[in-house]
């Protein structure tokens, strides 16, 4: 996210989330993931291991966006959707990924492991903070992870929202954490499962980190995907400041949620 966080927070790690260890931990850095066309034994794997922007596979042609002609696509073959951005967002790769780290458990060389991450990151106000560390700083992120052990979309979405606005904003907790009660959805182009929404208020100022956000909101949508496996959508999203997300630019993503790529006809 967000401004906030490229404190000792943020992480950009390489590869898909749950699979690969962060390249950096505390404070952000960004590395691709190496994943091989050949197997361990020198054989040929096909690409099938290969990231889904890989040129060495083949890619799923990139769909049209929904919302309007001018607003951007991003998408995550292995998460099995697709979702719009407004033309101002800036899209990731499939195989990026953001997360914050838990700034309470750094090693002595500052490095911690991610609280949460997220894979196929597309930013808003992508470097607004001049003065992030890193150069890294944006106000609203939104992405998508596998699941972690919930029992289903409405576990899932409500558990997603509370844990990433506490590790994007409040990991200390010393601000009034908020989260609704998880809702069925269903976006206007396929996607089924449950949604939940998490704010943060009253997070108090910290002097030495002139990118913070003292609120923020988190808004998930989980969903049984393609493969019949968990999957959550994450938008995480600084509030109370001039340029934040309407309620309206957040429900055109979240309807715009689409299966990617699309169930074989035959």
């Amino acid at each position: 996210m967000l401004a906030a966080g490229v404190i000792t927070g943020v992480v950009l790690l390489g590869g898909d989330d749950g699979k690969d260890e962060p390249t950096a931990g505390g404070d952000a850095g960004t590395e691709s993931p190496t994943d091989p066309s050949t197997g361990p034994d020198g054989g040929d794997t096909g690409g099938d291991d290969l990231p889904p922007d890989d040129p060495r596979r083949g890619v799923a042609q990139i769909p049209d966006p929904v919302v309007a002609p001018d607003w951007q696509v991003q998408t995550i073959e292995n998460r099995h959707n697709a979702f719009d951005v407004p033309p101002d967002w800036q899209t990731g790769g499939e195989s990026d990924m953001i997360g914050y780290a838990d700034e309470n458990a750094e090693d002595d060389d500052g490095f911690a492991d991610p609280l949460v991450s997220m894979s196929a990151p597309a930013t808003y106000m992508d470097g607004w903070c001049a003065e992030a560390e890193y150069g890294v700083s944006w106000r609203a992120v939104a992405g998508t992870k596998g699941g972690q052990g919930a029992t289903g979309t409405a576990e899932a979405a409500r558990n997603e929202a509370g844990s990433w606005a506490l590790a994007a904003y409040d990991q200390q907790e010393r601000g009034t954490l908020r989260v609704t009660e998880s809702e069925p959805f269903t976006s206007e182009h396929g996607i089924e499962g449950h949604t939940a929404t998490a704010t943060i208020t009253g997070v108090p100022e910290d002097p030495e980190d002139p990118c913070g956000s003292t609120e923020g909101k988190v808004v998930t949508v989980s969903y049984i995907d393609l493969n019949n496996d968990l999957a959550t959508w994450v938008l995480v999203m600084d509030t109370g400041f001039d340029g934040e997300l309407d309620d309206e630019t957040v429900r055109s993503m979240m309807n715009s949620l689409r299966p990617f790529p699309a169930e074989d006809a035959g």
